[in-house]
């Protein structure tokens, strides 16, 4: 295995040289889960329509494409961050290796031992290379020069073409050349075009004290509590597409109400959340989905879509469900749906100019802890005033 270390690493590779390179072993589309890690190469690979670009909605998805593609005779790499690993462990074991199909995965290394990262990353960090080693799955660390990487993709397909099995390519931070800024994905243009950071604080002033809020992970949680923090918040880092299940979890404690803020990119992660949010009738949730088009935390490489979230939840039978492109449409959109009870969905269409805003500087054991005590506390309110 290859142990160059992080801080000995050759100059990073030009994401094209990388394109060219796959696109001469065959290699007709990438599959993706967007990591900032792989921004660069993910820009480019949208941008090559003799690639093509195909944005999974969740790493298990990706990989299922990528094995299909193979038995329909088709090449197709895999591109995801290793938190995303474990979720595509099902396909990868229940799928490729008793099949038989080699899929060829290129997965960023959040956590690595020995570097700074965000404390969610530990673990995948550390287990990475352990959790592919013991399902079998082929591995290396992915030089950032040009033959190193060419002599490590030879390293890789003869391995698979032996094998038939799954080859990982392990990348680190800047590993990819940066390029000079390019476009952003627009959402829709709207009048009065509405900010992710905006629509928060507007929400932060009208919710109640006593309500729960739940963010997704990225710059959502951090917009919140640059808004203003309370104890009753739970900024999610990590568990991206999970905050929809925490929400609906905390809020069929039946304690206090419970809010949801949510990107389009997580919730189609877990799309199936929707469904068990409207079966559960839970009365006191309200999920709120930020829609920009795009993965806004890690670059803004587009979601698959356009989703229309209003109309799907009204179909599966939320209590209530609005959309809104404006700040002047909010209000309307909030007393919409804030007068029904059961649970509710909120979309709310805002633009991929996100506002910079710090770190949330909290551990995350702190995070969890005050928050069960403020439920603690609410229920012990409420018994009282019983």
């Amino acid at each position: 295995m290859n142990t160059t270390s992080a801080a000995g690493k050759d100059p990073a590779l030009d994401a094209d040289f990388v394109i060219d390179a796959l696109l001469a072993r065959d290699y007709r589309e990438m599959a993706a889960v967007p990591c900032s890690y792989l921004k660069p190469l993910l820009e480019r690979a949208a941008r090559r329509p003799e690639l093509g670009y195909f944005p999974a909605t969740c790493e298990g998805e990706a990989v299922s494409v990528a094995a299909g593609a193979w038995l329909g005779g088709r090449r197709v790499v895999v591109a995801m961050q290793n938190s995303g690993l474990g979720d595509a462990l099902n396909p990868l074991a229940s799928l490729c290796l008793p099949y038989d199909v080699p899929v060829l995965l290129l997965v960023s290394v959040r956590g690595e031992p020995g570097t700074r990262d965000e404390p969610h990353h530990d673990v995948m960090g550390r287990t990475t290379a352990r959790i592919l080693a013991e399902v079998g799955i082929d591995h290396d660390w992915l030089p950032s020069d040009p033959d190193g990487f060419l002599d490590a993709l030879d390293e890789a397909e003869q391995t698979m073409d032996r094998t038939r099995r799954p080859y990982c390519l392990l990348v680190r931070k800047d590993t990819f050349r940066e390029r000079r800024a390019v476009d952003r994905v627009q959402a829709p243009a709207a009048r009065e075009a509405l900010s992710r950071s905006e629509a928060i604080r507007w929400l932060r002033q009208r919710l109640p004290e006593e309500q729960v809020i739940v963010t997704t992970t990225g710059l959502t949680g951090r917009e919140l509590y640059a808004a203003g923090d309370r104890t009753s918040h739970l900024y999610l880092s990590g568990s991206m597409g999970c905050a929809g299940a925490v929400g609906l979890g905390i809020a069929r404690s039946g304690r206090q109400p419970v809010a949801v803020f949510d990107g389009d990119g997580a919730v189609l992660m877990r799309f199936g959340t929707l469904v068990s949010a409207a079966a559960s009738r839970t009365p006191d949730l309200l999920h709120i989905v930020f829609n920009n088009g795009c993965y806004d935390s890690t670059g803004g490489q587009p979601i698959q879509g356009p989703v229309p979230f209003a109309l799907t939840a009204e179909l599966l039978g939320y209590a209530a469900s609005a959309r809104c492109t404006s700040l002047a449409q909010l209000q309307q959109a909030y007393e919409k749906v804030m007068a029904q009870p059961g649970p509710r969905l909120l979309e709310i269409q805002v633009t991929t100019d996100p506002v910079p805003a710090p770190r949330v500087p909290l551990a995350l054991p702190e995070i969890a802890t005050r928050l069960r005590a403020f439920s603690a506390l609410s229920a012990a309110g409420e018994e009282e005033a019983q």
